[in-house]
């Protein structure tokens, strides 16, 4: 598993905080985090809940920002996804708040 909680959030939380390892995209730790929160399928989340992150953000250059070297360690990013979720990347970590 890319992604490891570092608490026991179940689905229907309000947020969710995990680590992500470095072999793992940001964009691809952003949509399992959400995916998490809402208790579904990354593959899922479109169909679930309405949710393609690419109308919200450039996949590419999202995992650009945390693969170019000794800047990755220094990146945070921080965007609204879909008008309902709040959401933090850093190089090692993600965290998704559902906006209510």
């Amino acid at each position: 598993m890319a992604l490891t909680d570092d608490d026991s959030t179940e689905a229907g939380a309000p947020s969710i905080e995990r680590a992500y390892d470095p072999d793992t995209a940001p964009t691809v730790a952003v949509l399992e985090a959400i995916a998490a929160l809402e208790g579904t399928d990354a593959t899922a989340l479109h169909d679930e809940v309405g949710l393609v992150l690419y109308d919200h953000l450039d996949p590419q250059a999202l995992d650009a920002l945390f693969t170019s070297g000794s800047t990755a360690a220094s990146v945070s990013v921080a965007l609204e996804a879909d008008e309902t979720y709040a959401v933090t990347i850093a190089s090692d970590r993600v965290a998704v708040a559902r906006r209510e």
